[in-house]
């Protein structure tokens, strides 16, 4: 994966992380550790970095595990 931004700008978004409940079975979904997403940023700076890990509902209402790194990051 490559993150690539033309101009300076910023990258918001976020990421699952391998202790997400989907991690096993949702095939059609990426998952990263926290030092594969913040290889993806080596040439941004990096503006906010967070790892959540909970418990909580889907957007069906369902009760899983969230395991997630938000980012935000400045292209340099």
């Amino acid at each position: 994966m490559l993150i690539v931004l033309k101009k300076i700008g910023y990258f918001i978004g976020n990421f699952f992380g391998y202790k997400d409940s989907w991690a096993n079975i949702k095939e059609d979904v990426f998952f990263m550790n926290k030092e594969e997403v913040l290889n993806l940023f080596k040439e941004f700076e990096i503006k906010s970095f967070n790892e959540i890990e909970r418990d909580g509902k889907t957007g069906l209402g369902k009760i899983k595990h969230w395991h997630t790194f938000e980012i935000i990051a400045k292209k340099k």
